[in-house]
């Protein structure tokens, strides 16, 4: 049946799922979990650290949607169903996104310390296909950490505009304007090496 740590944090998405953060308190977990709130802190040093098992779980999920676009094709392909997986990621696991990426957090400190983390291995897997690009002149010998950095703030850039409403609420409209985006971008990566 698990463990109680797991059944807590279960309780806890669930509830984040249903009610957005707002609707996460120790006492509504507890009440779900069927234990006192104060045990909760047995498992868990405080409330943000709970908090961290949900975008740790989010952050699982993303990995779920990016590893079907590492199967096949050059890097330079991979790197873009990557970027259309996120946006996928981000249209069909809204709340997991939201939560990952646009709330603050205090777990999280500089991108290049967070890179090294194991729940960071998704970005890790886009520097990957970055070098490999720079290995075989599709892109110009950089810094593959920069090069992915700008890729990814091109893509989470247009999601975040779209998931705050910048783009209006037709996703199939925005999927048009963000591959554009995205096609443009790579584009002036690629002709930067030739």
């Amino acid at each position: 049946m698990g463990s109680l740590r797991t059944k807590i944090s279960a309780a806890a998405q669930e509830l984040y799922l249903r009610e957005g953060i707002e609707g996460i308190s120790m006492r509504k977990i507890a009440d779900r979990v069927g234990i006192s709130a104060p045990a909760i802190y047995r498992h868990y040093k405080n409330k943000d650290e709970l908090l961290n098992e949900i975008v740790i779980e989010g952050l699982k999920i993303l990995e779920g949607y990016l590893g079907p676009a590492l199967e096949t094709g050059t890097p330079y392909e991979r790197l873009v169903r990557m970027s259309d997986r996120y946006l996928d990621f981000a249209l069909e696991q809204p709340k997991y996104f939201d939560f990952a990426f646009l709330v603050p957090s205090p777990f999280i400190t500089r991108l290049a310390d967070e890179i090294s983390q194991p729940d960071w291995g998704t970005f890790r897997l886009c520097i990957e296909q970055v070098a490999d690009c720079m290995e075989q002149g599709i892109f110009p010998k950089e810094d593959p950490l920069e090069t992915a950095i700008t890729i990814w703030a091109q893509v989470h850039g247009l999601v975040t505009l779209y998931r705050t409403g910048r783009f209006g609420q037709d996703p199939d409209a925005f999927r048009i304007v963000y591959r554009q985006c995205l096609d443009r971008m790579m584009r002036g990566l690629k002709a930067s090496s030739g």
